[in-house]
């Protein structure tokens, strides 16, 4: 009896070493995948009315900008101003959400960060629009165990950051915006500390290489968004009033692990 408890203990540890072993090699080959970026200057285009074809464009791993997307009535100015929820929101000291947009200019950079832009968007109901409209095309039936989204919200500004998310929809709910973008082969040339600027801004006290850098304008108007791979740099600044912008990152489990892991996320 003891030789055949001691045999089946034996055999579970083998077969979960197996298992750690073939998860192991799995997501070696998964984050190899998840690696590969296209760093050609090409964007496609489409409407909202060919979102049946939304993913077979997405699979050529290229910025994507379509039109006509369904219209979006939260996270306005007026959105803000009216709803309650937004002056409770533990985002500023002294200050509340709405007094500081009331204050806010065209060139305000937006002050929080991905934590707090989440909790506001966790506030503004960009979710219900998301799993009514662009969750159920993004995410195949397939791979809803496997993928996930993540929303925040901005207001002003924003300098530049990485993707890491598989896709990040990026759109202006109020305002229009220019989204500036460039692959991850212009690293090389940014400046050392390239977190939060505005690519348009640089010069060559803040790198030599500042001529070296190629980047992307592209104007977004409200009915309009732009779908980004992983692995590209990304800013926007606002026309002619702070815009309310809102991101929707479609993450893995590899992709936000690399998302969290990253020394600028807070």
């Amino acid at each position: 009896m003891r030789d055949i408890l001691f045999f089946c203990y034996e055999w579970s540890n083998s077969d979960m070493l197996e298992i750690l072993l073939i998860f192991g090699v799995l997501f070696l080959i998964l984050t190899f995948f998840y690696k590969q970026a296209i760093c050609d200057f090409r964007i496609n285009q489409m409407e909202w009315t060919q979102h049946e074809q939304l993913i077979e464009l997405l699979g050529e791993k290229l910025p994507l900008v379509v039109r006509s997307i369904p219209s979006a009535t939260f996270w306005t100015h007026d959105d803000v101003k009216g709803r309650p929820c937004f002056t409770e929101l533990p985002i500023f000291k002294d200050v509340s959400l709405q007094q500081w947009l009331s204050t806010a200019t065209p060139s305000s950079i937006c002050p929080w960060k991905y934590t707090q832009a989440e909790i506001i968007a966790n506030a503004s109901g960009i979710s219900i629009w998301a799993q009514k409209w662009m969750n159920p095309v993004i995410i195949p039936t397939l791979l809803k165990l496997w993928m996930f989204p993540r929303y925040h919200c901005w207001a002003g500004n924003v300098g530049l950051r990485k993707t890491f998310a598989t896709w990040t929809c990026i759109f202006p709910v109020d305002g229009n915006m220019m989204v500036t973008i460039m692959p991850e082969s212009m690293e090389s040339s940014l400046p050392a500390s390239w977190v939060d600027c505005i690519p348009s801004q640089l010069t060559t006290k803040d790198t030599p290489f500042v001529n070296d850098l190629k980047f992307i304008d592209i104007i977004l108007r409200p009915g309009h968004c732009l779908f980004m791979p992983a692995h590209w740099f990304v800013s926007w600044t606002s026309g002619e009033k702070p815009v309310m912008a809102c991101t929707i990152s479609y993450h893995t489990p590899i992709s936000y692990l690399a998302f969290r892991s990253s020394p600028y996320i807070t």
